[in-house]
């Protein structure tokens, strides 16, 4: 396998601090997920083996520089849960296909990455990164379909920016589709800020969150798609009086039901007309959550996963009713549990502490309930503090 001087210079001290190596010159799998360190950004390869456990860390730049949002009330301080959020935010990491695109929220930039197959621990950048118009962007969304990408600003220039995508690079289509949010770069939250762009599962709108300010309702944002995949510039806005501090959304299969995580009181299922108007089809408080900020959605398994920034237990719900259905146990020295995907019948989580936790999910085939498998330590990587996001090739492979 072939590494430059400083893909292989970042990777010797995380080999001998985190696990041994596994050998596996060329894994077929691999998760990813953001390193948003304001002295330079980077993209942190873990290889996924035929037994759904990682391996083998390994860098790339970004080409570009992370920044921390401000928790409210410390003078500067960076963000909540211990500092283990630094964007408030959802898929900052994005994967489809040969593409995986991140944001820089330090250089207000954007990088696109393609994934050679025969070395997917090592993406190379498409193009130098490209300017999002706005100030600190936290979120990215793709479509397949239109091959368009957009990002989600949330400092003092707030708002969402897209790009067509191809294997030479990005190139912006249109303006800033401008945001009101009265932040500052970076901003302080996570009350109040942006949280989460994706498009619905048909990709005939494009889905933008911001947290309510702790006194008054969030927003769920959806700019209609044409059949031409141009993106309407003014968006559909609704104010469910239930979303408190709506954070992340996760679609449940089709576009008329998704999920939105809020730390005030843990998740609600939420409805979708044809004029994509959002309303809330029921309320899931959580006993005991401190931080319900993250979700994903397994299709294979019926199942919606749930993240506490502050526990380490994983809440189950089931899509249909809005039933809690258990929790995964985890480890204590992960301290709680962040972004996540699925792949195959694993699951890849990042925890709060320098940890990624693989739990295996089979075992809700047989109504039982899933376990970690692995909890790999990232502590030989340097600090956790801008670990973010998370993101697994090949993709559209998740149970």
């Amino acid at each position: 396998m072939h590494f430059s001087t400083l893909s292989l210079s970042l990777l010797l001290p995380a080999l001998s601090a985190a696990a041994p190596a596994r050998g596996n010159p060329c894994p077929k799998a691999a998760a990813y997920f953001l390193d948003n360190n304001p002295a330079g950004s980077s993209i942190v390869a873990l290889a996924i083996g035929s037994d759904g456990k990682v391996s083998d860390p390994a860098r790339t730049s970004t080409g570009g520089k992370g920044l921390f949002g401000l928790t409210a009330g410390t003078n500067g301080a960076a963000a909540m849960a211990g500092g283990a959020d630094t964007l408030f935010s959802q898929d900052s990491v994005v994967v489809s296909g040969e593409y995986l695109l991140t944001v820089n929220a330090g250089s207000n930039t954007v990088s696109l990455f393609t994934i050679p197959k025969d070395d997917i621990l090592h993406p190379k950048l498409a193009c130098s990164p490209v300017s999002t118009l706005g100030e600190f962007p936290q979120s990215i969304a793709y479509s397949p379909l239109h091959k368009t990408a957009c990002v989600l600003n949330g400092g003092t220039v707030a708002g969402i920016t897209c790009y067509s995508v191809s294997s030479s690079g990005l190139k912006t289509l249109g303006g800033l589709r401008p945001i009101s949010l009265n932040e500052t770069t970076p901003p302080v939250g996570p009350a109040g800020t942006v949280s989460d762009i994706i498009f619905n599962p048909s990709q005939t709108a494009l889905i933008a969150t911001v947290k309510g300010n702790g006194m008054d309702a969030g927003f769920i944002y959806a700019y209609p798609v044409s059949w031409d995949g141009s993106i309407a510039t003014k968006p559909i806005v609704s104010r469910p009086s239930e979303l408190a501090v709506d954070f992340s959304i996760s679609f449940l299969g089709s576009d008329s039901r998704a999920i939105v995580t809020d730390p005030s009181y843990g998740a609600s299922i939420v409805e979708v007309n044809s004029q994509y108007e959002f309303s809330v089809q029921k309320k899931i408080p959580v006993a005991g959550e401190k931080a319900i900020c993250w979700s994903v959605y397994s299709r294979g398994y019926d199942t919606v996963f749930i993240f506490d920034g502050g526990v380490t237990g994983i809440t189950m719900i089931d899509p249909w009713s809005g039933a809690i259905k258990g929790t995964i146990p985890g480890a204590k020295e992960t301290i709680a549990n962040l972004d996540a995907q699925t792949w195959k019948q694993y699951m890849y989580v990042l925890n709060g502490a320098a940890y990624v936790s693989v739990v295996d999910n089979s075992a809700l085939a047989r109504g039982e309930t899933p376990s970690e498998v692995q909890n790999f330590d990232l502590s030989g990587l340097g600090s956790r503090q801008g670990f973010q996001g998370m993101a697994v090739y090949p993709s559209g492979e998740g149970w």
